[in-house]
């Protein structure tokens, strides 16, 4: 009786395994195996039956209940929600927020061995994503990339970039804790590449959390009790990237601002072909120096271009960006005249960059660090004296941010409930007149403003608290437990990461399987 038993927990206990398994590796390169990994966990919970004993489980913990408050109160909103289809599928989309915490409180614990097996496959199914990344940039696959983040084909470059910072991070775990020495140099050179692919992918939201991530684990360790060698070299190695970041931003930001001297009087009034240049005001910006509202001749920039691109100028660009706006700024970028001329200066490569949407030459250099960081600068600067943010990543979150506060202070209490965000928001951007237009006229890429906006104050809170549960019901967290943490809520300031299957995936499963497996005695 008892070998039955045993073995029918082996069986049971080796598909939740499997099942894990299967989640991990699709997280980075398949939903479609994350949704037959759903299909096996549930399907062997259902099978291994034994309910009684797991709602009993579950009555008696406060964790479980910490977890999951949030989501029953995002089920309780559809009561004040009118879209009851949205509701509903925004709950669909939040299911794993119950389902995953069910599943753990009431299965048994992977052993050590298989824990860490489980987190060498998610460490190597991010490689191999980054290096499909990769072969999608060098034109394998045929597939069009507008901008360096497209190479991320399996997942949104976002959540992709959360992947491999927590990838980084246990790699970093495994070199100073794991007894493995055998394995370090394997473990150096994937930490090597995983930190090289990061830089090369440009995820701000990835990068800016690396770096914290990087800042606190340095102060960490500067506290421990390891060797003074190994401190000082870590310390110098920290200080050198961080010096050189500082350098090309301050570098960066001087480029932004550099004016070349102009003497208008000296300036040539018209074009080769005879025409009167113009000096458009709305042109107010500078690229490379170059002022971008002088020696325009719209009419021959209209002619030239329509003859070389068949991508009309009124029309727009891949970015969404009006062609005429974004050839005027990459000329002047290349410091051509806006006219039939500078146009003709242009190769066929630079036609494509403009139809691609890049806006200055320097963007045609999409996997450099400069050119992400020069890009954003221009947005920052330029959100400041120009009410359009239309196809400005940053720029346009300022205006999510601004439309969502907007909604909040009408719904403070309660919130608009969990059918309503969408409709909301659209209203929202009507009565304020906003500039955005239609397609850009998204949510408040910011998980936090998003629980206010639908659930207001009280659900702000419940969302807190399942947040902070962890630190409610567990005496001591890892510092791997610690780090995805931070990575999950850093990572809600910048994107409404549970708003999506794949971000609500990535985010409860890793927060349940760190909790309920200690990576330092499983």
């Amino acid at each position: 009786m008892r070998s039955e038993q045993l073995k029918k927990y082996l069986s049971h206990s080796n598909l939740f395994f499997f099942g894990l398994m299967l989640f991990v590796v699709g997280m980075p390169l398949s939903r479609f195996l994350v949704s037959v990994s759903q299909f096996v966990l549930l399907g062997n919970w259902l099978i291994e039956r034994d309910f009684l004993n797991k709602w009993n489980t579950l009555k008696k913990s406060k964790a479980f209940w910490a977890f999951t408050a949030f989501y029953l109160f995002c089920a309780l909103s559809v009561l004040w929600s009118n879209d009851f289809s949205y509701a509903t599928k925004d709950l669909r989309v939040k299911l794993p927020m119950l389902w995953l915490p069910l599943l753990f409180f009431t299965t048994q614990p992977l052993n050590k061995q298989k824990y860490h097996l489980l987190m060498h496959f998610f460490v190597l199914a991010c490689i191999i994503a980054s290096f499909c990344s990769v072969a999608v940039y060098f034109g394998i696959g045929h597939k069009k990339i507008k901008d360096i983040r497209d190479i991320s084909i399996f997942e949104s470059h976002i959540r992709f970039s959360l992947m491999l910072v927590l990838s980084v991070c246990y790699t970093v775990f495994c070199l100073f804790y794991l007894p493995l020495t055998k394995q370090k140099v394997g473990y150096l050179f994937a930490l090597a590449w995983l930190l090289f692919f990061i830089v090369f992918l440009q995820s701000v939201t990835g990068l800016i959390i690396l770096i914290v991530l990087a800042f606190l684990g340095m102060m960490f360790f500067l506290f421990s009790k390891q060797s003074g060698i190994l401190k000082i070299s870590l310390l110098t190695v920290f200080m050198l990237v961080g010096s050189y970041l500082f350098y090309v931003i301050r570098d960066e930001y001087k480029k932004l601002f550099l004016i070349y001297p102009i003497e208008v009087s000296a300036l040539p009034k018209v074009t080769q072909s005879g025409n009167a240049y113009q000096i458009d005001s709305a042109f107010y910006f500078i690229e490379n120096g170059n002022s971008a509202c002088i020696l325009i001749c719209q009419e021959e920039l209209k002619k030239a271009w329509n003859i070389r691109s068949k991508i009309p100028i009124d029309s727009l660009d891949a970015k969404k960006n009006f062609i005429r706006y974004t050839l005027i700024r990459y000329l002047t970028s290349k410091g051509f005249t806006k006219d039939s001329a500078g146009v003709a200066h242009l190769n066929k490569e630079d036609i494509t960059c403009v139809e691609k949407g890049y806006a200055n030459c320097l963007y045609t250099k999409p996997a450099r660090l400069r050119t992400r960081i020069h890009e954003l600068l221009w947005e920052t600067e330029h959100s400041t004296h120009n009410d359009d943010a239309n196809g400005h990543s940053l720029s346009m979150r300022f205006e999510f941010w601004k439309t969502a506060f907007f909604i909040i202070k009408k719904h403070t209490l309660w919130g608009v409930g969990a059918g309503d965000v969408k409709q909301s928001f659209n209203e929202a951007y009507q009565q304020q007149q906003s500039s955005l237009t239609e397609q850009f006229r998204l949510r408040s890429h910011n998980q936090y403003l998003s629980v206010l906006v639908a659930l207001g104050v009280i659900g702000l809170l419940l969302f807190l608290l399942h947040l902070c549960a962890p630190f409610i019901t567990k005496n001591k967290l890892s510092v791997l437990y610690l780090s995805y943490l931070l990575i999950v809520w850093l990572s809600y300031l910048n994107e409404d990461t549970l708003e999506t299957q794949a971000g609500v995936s990535f985010c409860v499963f890793f927060t349940q399987l760190f909790f309920h497996h200690d990576a330092y005695n499983t």
